[in-house]
């Protein structure tokens, strides 16, 4: 864990100035004051949560001069990167080229016109990687976040990691309330979007099954909406879609007048289905058919449920079994696939129970005979 100084933990230090050259090494030349560039180590690839031991050189005239003082350097051997400190692409590095001028017995003096103020040098050579700011490192992360175009999201993330350089710097602390609030606001005005869009559809809708296919998807999009802050602007709007759809819910559709059923339709034989918790008895009146399930949680074990037969396919014999008396809407509750190549299957979905089963018709199961699933069906109406 890194060890800071209070003043280290607000802002970047200021590389120690001497008037002598006597230690081996590069330096950023400012007013005849050497300012010591020293080795740096990223640790894997940088980021702006490595930037809190980098010194920074206070430069204001261009071009920036380097001096080298080192025995037998040869400039081939050594490699000049210039770093923005940006959103995006901060891991970039451009490669500069000096003006070198040599000014003395192991010492040369190096000028970079492409440098400018508020980016790292960084230098590669066969014994280290070096880096030094161009001026105050946490003062350039303030400024950028301060002028930015950068997508709020993006900003935010960068903000959290300068943070880590610099964990009491209170510029870059307000600065990250300020892009958390516009980050809000542009996931909002996104999720709303979305909300209007799914109400659209939604509203396309006359009928009342329509409406509800739709209804999941508005409630989806607005439960995201509303969690991104308790203060969302279009909070009312939203409880009154919501208000909407619950009251479409809750008002039950006119049940139309069926038919009897025809008793002389009623079919010989009933059949029966087998899954691990429950049977299904069905028998075939006409072109409807009577369901019942015995063994299911809920209260609708053994009651005889009308279906009316939606084939699916003409040539395969595919059907599926369809009822309107569990919960006013169509209830898809027996599913017959036979894709005409031997594939056969099929599966329910019980009385208000949101999941499928598999069953298996088992001609050894006794069943009730049709009389009685008709009689008992005419009862409950009765």
């Amino acid at each position: 864990m890194t060890n800071f100084s209070k003043s280290q933990r607000e802002e970047s230090q200021q590389a120690n100035p001497v008037t002598d050259l006597t230690e081996y090494g590069y330096y950023v030349l400012i007013d005849g004051a050497f300012y010591l560039i020293e080795p740096y180590s990223i640790q894997m690839e940088f980021g702006f949560n490595k930037l809190g031991q980098i010194k920074y050189a206070p430069v204001d005239e261009t071009p920036i001069r380097v001096i080298v003082y080192r025995p037998d350097w040869h400039y081939e051997h050594t490699s000049f990167f210039a770093q923005d400190l940006d959103v995006v692409n901060h891991d970039y590095t451009q490669r500069i080229e000096p003006q070198i001028t040599q000014r003395a017995e192991h010492v040369f003096e190096l000028h970079f016109p492409a440098l400018t103020r508020g980016q790292l040098l960084v230098i590669r050579d066969y014994n280290n990687l070096y880096c030094i700011g161009m001026g105050s490192v946490s003062e350039t992360l303030v400024q950028l976040f301060n002028t930015t175009d950068a997508p709020a999201y993006a900003v935010v993330e960068n903000i959290k990691q300068a943070l880590k350089s610099f964990p009491d710097n209170l510029q870059l602390q307000a600065s990250l309330g300020v892009w958390e609030l516009k980050n809000i606001d542009d996931k909002s005005a996104k999720a709303w979007k979305q909300v209007e869009e799914k109400w659209a559809q939604y509203n396309e809708r006359e009928d009342r099954e329509g409406k509800l296919l739709f209804a999941g998807d508005v409630e989806h999009e607005i439960a995201y909406y509303l969690s991104l802050d308790d203060q969302m602007p279009q909070r009312e709007a939203a409880e009154t879609m919501l208000s909407e759809i619950e009251t479409l819910r809750q008002t039950k559709p006119e049940e139309e007048t069926k038919e009897a059923l025809d008793k002389a339709k009623l079919a010989p034989n009933t059949m029966v289905y087998r899954a691990g918790q429950f049977t299904v008895t069905a028998v075939e009146v006409g072109e409807e058919v009577l369901l019942r399930f015995t063994g299911l949680p809920n209260e609708f074990d053994g009651k005889v449920l009308r279906h009316q037969k939606a084939i699916q396919n003409e040539s395969t014999g595919a059907y599926i079994l369809q009822t309107t008396e569990v919960t006013g809407d169509n209830w898809n509750t027996f599913n017959h696939e036979n894709d005409g190549w031997g594939g056969l299957r099929t599966f329910v979905y019980p009385p208000m129970i949101e999941q499928q089963f598999d069953v298996y018709y088992d001609e050894d199961l006794a069943g009730e005979s049709p009389e009685q699933m008709y009689e008992d069906y005419c009862a409950q109406l009765a």
